[in-house]
């Protein structure tokens, strides 16, 4: 069903498929929800000044943690 480099990429990242997609998805479902805070930060700069920012952050530090279980 995967391709030999999909199952090498999820023994990397010591996840199930299932476990990795759900990663994936709720990480591009909150990333399509800043489209329009960010839009709206381009126009009016004084609104949501660190949104953004903070949601990218937290993604990537979620990830980074659960790279950090398999040290």
């Amino acid at each position: 069903m995967f391709s030999r480099k999909c199952k090498l990429h999820l023994k990397e990242v010591n996840e199930t498929a299932l476990q990795h997609a759900y990663f994936a998805i709720k990480s591009a479902i909150k990333l399509q929800l800043l489209v329009p805070v960010l839009l709206l930060h381009a126009i009016a700069p004084r609104f949501f000044v660190h949104t953004a920012s903070n949601i990218m952050n937290e993604i990537l530090n979620e990830r980074r943690k659960s790279n950090d279980k398999l040290d």
